[in-house]
Protein backbone atom coordinates (compact mmCIF):
# COMPACT_ATOMS: atom_id res chain seq x y z
CA UNK A 1 0.00 0.00 0.00
CA UNK A 2 1.04 3.62 -0.79
CA UNK A 3 1.90 4.71 3.02
CA UNK A 4 1.08 8.58 1.49
CA UNK A 5 -2.35 7.85 0.54
CA UNK A 6 -2.18 6.03 3.56
CA UNK A 7 -1.24 9.18 5.64
CA UNK A 8 -3.83 11.31 3.27
CA UNK A 9 -6.47 8.77 4.54
CA UNK A 10 -6.07 8.48 7.91
CA UNK A 11 -6.10 12.80 8.02
CA UNK A 12 -9.15 12.89 5.73
CA UNK A 13 -11.04 10.18 8.15
CA UNK A 14 -10.03 12.17 11.39
CA UNK A 15 -11.83 14.99 9.85
CA UNK A 16 -14.37 13.00 9.26
CA UNK A 17 -14.90 12.02 12.55
CA UNK A 18 -14.01 15.42 14.29
CA UNK A 19 -10.80 14.37 16.42
CA UNK A 20 -8.14 17.01 16.80
CA UNK A 21 -4.99 14.64 17.50
CA UNK A 22 -4.21 11.71 15.33
CA UNK A 23 -1.39 9.62 15.58
CA UNK A 24 0.21 7.76 12.45
CA UNK A 25 3.78 5.85 11.76
CA UNK A 26 6.86 7.95 11.28
CA UNK A 27 9.21 8.79 8.22
CA UNK A 28 10.90 11.37 6.93
CA UNK A 29 9.10 11.84 4.21
CA UNK A 30 5.77 12.33 5.81
CA UNK A 31 7.28 14.75 8.40
CA UNK A 32 8.39 16.92 5.25
CA UNK A 33 4.97 16.93 3.85
CA UNK A 34 3.14 17.89 7.36
CA UNK A 35 6.01 20.81 7.57
CA UNK A 36 4.50 22.46 4.37
CA UNK A 37 1.11 21.96 5.50
CA UNK A 38 1.47 23.69 8.87
CA UNK A 39 3.99 26.02 6.77
CA UNK A 40 0.42 26.49 4.98
CA UNK A 41 -1.83 26.33 7.56
CA UNK A 42 -3.60 23.16 6.74
CA UNK A 43 -2.85 21.21 9.84
CA UNK A 44 -2.09 23.27 13.30
CA UNK A 45 1.26 21.01 14.11
CA UNK A 46 2.74 17.54 14.41
CA UNK A 47 5.22 16.08 16.95
CA UNK A 48 7.50 13.11 16.54
CA UNK A 49 6.67 10.90 19.53
CA UNK A 50 8.51 7.43 20.64
CA UNK A 51 5.61 5.06 22.00
CA UNK A 52 6.46 1.11 22.36
CA UNK A 53 9.77 1.36 20.86
CA UNK A 54 8.21 2.85 17.70
CA UNK A 55 8.59 6.27 16.72
CA UNK A 56 5.15 7.79 15.75
CA UNK A 57 3.67 11.46 14.04
CA UNK A 58 1.42 13.52 16.41
CA UNK A 59 -0.89 15.46 14.10
CA UNK A 60 -3.23 18.45 15.60
CA UNK A 61 -5.58 19.09 13.27
CA UNK A 62 -7.46 22.29 12.64
CA UNK A 63 -11.21 23.32 12.07
CA UNK A 64 -10.74 22.92 8.14
CA UNK A 65 -11.49 19.85 6.38
CA UNK A 66 -9.61 18.96 3.19
CA UNK A 67 -9.83 16.93 -0.10
CA UNK A 68 -6.50 15.39 -0.83
CA UNK A 69 -5.86 13.83 -4.37
CA UNK A 70 -2.52 12.05 -4.73
CA UNK A 71 -0.52 12.86 -8.45
CA UNK A 72 1.90 10.54 -8.33
CA UNK A 73 1.62 7.20 -7.27
CA UNK A 74 4.04 4.36 -6.60
CA UNK A 75 2.41 2.63 -9.99
CA UNK A 76 2.55 5.72 -12.06
CA UNK A 77 4.75 8.50 -11.53
CA UNK A 78 4.58 11.99 -12.66
CA UNK A 79 7.10 14.13 -12.96
CA UNK A 80 6.89 17.56 -13.90
CA UNK A 81 9.62 20.11 -15.10
CA UNK A 82 9.48 23.79 -13.32
CA UNK A 83 7.02 25.18 -16.39
CA UNK A 84 4.67 22.57 -16.24
CA UNK A 85 4.01 22.07 -12.45
CA UNK A 86 0.13 22.34 -12.24
CA UNK A 87 -1.89 25.17 -10.20
CA UNK A 88 -4.15 24.20 -7.28
CA UNK A 89 -7.67 23.75 -8.54
CA UNK A 90 -9.06 25.66 -6.02
CA UNK A 91 -7.51 29.26 -4.82
CA UNK A 92 -6.80 28.07 -1.07
CA UNK A 93 -5.16 24.73 -3.05
CA UNK A 94 -1.78 23.77 -2.94
CA UNK A 95 0.80 21.14 -4.61
CA UNK A 96 3.64 19.34 -2.95
CA UNK A 97 6.06 18.14 -4.91
CA UNK A 98 9.87 16.75 -4.29
CA UNK A 99 12.48 18.26 -6.04
CA UNK A 100 16.37 17.71 -5.87
CA UNK A 101 16.20 20.83 -3.12
CA UNK A 102 13.85 18.72 -0.91
CA UNK A 103 10.14 19.05 -0.26
CA UNK A 104 8.46 21.99 -1.39
CA UNK A 105 4.80 23.77 -2.59
CA UNK A 106 4.78 24.51 -6.61
CA UNK A 107 4.92 27.85 -6.04
CA UNK A 108 8.27 27.95 -4.46
CA UNK A 109 9.39 25.49 -6.93
CA UNK A 110 8.57 27.94 -10.06
CA UNK A 111 9.87 30.61 -8.54
CA UNK A 112 13.45 28.14 -7.61
CA UNK A 113 13.24 26.84 -11.57
CA UNK A 114 13.00 23.38 -9.86
CA UNK A 115 11.13 20.58 -11.51
CA UNK A 116 10.34 17.06 -9.39
CA UNK A 117 7.73 14.31 -8.73
CA UNK A 118 4.30 15.73 -8.21
CA UNK A 119 3.29 14.33 -5.06
CA UNK A 120 0.08 15.41 -4.18
CA UNK A 121 -2.46 18.47 -4.62
CA UNK A 122 -4.12 19.59 -1.22
CA UNK A 123 -7.15 21.93 -1.20
CA UNK A 124 -9.64 23.23 1.68
CA UNK A 125 -13.44 22.38 1.43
Amino acid sequence: MDPIANMFSQIHNAYSSEKKILMIPFSNLRMAILAIMKKNQFITGFNEMKSDNMKKIQIELNSSRLNFRRLSRPGRRFYSTSREIPRPRGEKGLVIISTSSGMMNGEEARQKGLGGEVIAEIARE
